[in-house]
């Protein structure tokens, strides 16, 4: 089945539509930077409009984003509770220490820098029948942003 716990199904097609943003979208750019992301790559993050859900074997969820259905630009394989090490968006920078939670229709990863230059940060993404909502925070969660793709 695919589902997160609550019956909800998060396999499936969702988009990034301009008018269904809510007002902390703005801020999503800030966190980018925040992280050491160059304006290329954050640019190209908010271009990445159209987002495909699969959840996998053994607890293991796929995300897809594009910039269209058919050109897969950036994956995200996620399985909640296992440790992983990610390197940091900043030239110079240190590794994070990463994981995963799954708690009800909701994923939560957590990501601790190694190197004290580099931010921790929070990323929720919450599952409903017709939406997927991510929040972006940081700075001890004075810095937040939210982003949502409608399922289609």
């Amino acid at each position: 089945m695919s589902s997160i716990n609550n019956n909800i199904e998060i396999s499936g097609k969702y988009k990034f539509l301009w008018h269904s943003q809510p007002d902390s979208y703005p801020n999503y750019k800030v966190f980018m930077a925040k992280l050491g992301m160059g304006d290329d790559l954050a640019y190209l993050n908010q271009c990445l409009t159209h987002l495909q859900v699969e959840y996998a074997m053994q607890d293991t969820i796929v995300l897809k984003f594009g910039k269209d259905w058919d050109t897969v630009q950036c994956t995200e394989v996620v399985k909640p509770g296992q440790m992983v090490e990610e390197v940091s968006f900043r030239s110079g920078g240190g590794i994070y220490s990463c994981v995963w939670y799954r708690c009800g229709n909701m994923l939560v990863k957590q990501a601790r820098p190694s190197d004290k230059r580099d931010t921790a940060y929070t990323i929720t993404r919450e599952f409903t029948e017709r939406k997927m909502v991510t929040c972006f925070s940081t700075d001890k969660n004075t810095l937040k942003a939210e982003v949502v793709h409608t399922r289609m």
